[in-house]
């Protein structure tokens, strides 16, 4: 009985040390901006996301993937699944991603100037 106990802790330690990873796995210390239009938005835990359609140098099409915090921290300063609405021109800031088209958010500026940050506090 104790060798099946140890064989299944064993067995289910990786998954639990590989639950969640670190921002610097996935996202370089450069910061971007990019700016386009909201295509796509999933407000949910552990992290939320933004897709925006952008144009590249040659007029190509491009989809920027912008990852955030979870939605219970994005709430708690300020946000909420409306903030992001689909079709909405905004430029976002953030720290370049590892992948190509990928972005940590650090910032995202609205059409009309209004600016949200996960990093400030909103009070």
């Amino acid at each position: 009985m104790r060798l099946v106990m140890f064989l299944a802790v064993v067995c289910y330690v990786p998954f639990i040390t590989n639950a969640h990873h670190s921002t610097a796995a996935n996202f370089t210390q450069e910061i971007i901006s990019v700016e386009g239009v909201i295509e796509q938005v999933r407000f949910q835990n552990p992290h939320s996301s933004v897709l925006i359609k952008n144009m590249d140098e040659t007029g190509n099409e491009v989809y920027w993937l912008v990852e955030a915090s979870s939605s219970t921290s994005l709430r708690r300063k300020g946000a909420s699944f409306e903030t992001f609405e689909v079709g909405s021109k905004i430029k976002a800031t953030g720290l370049k991603g590892r992948r190509q088209y990928t972005m940590y958010l650090r910032e995202i500026t609205f059409e009309d100037g209004t600016i949200f940050s996960p990093e400030r506090d909103p009070y």
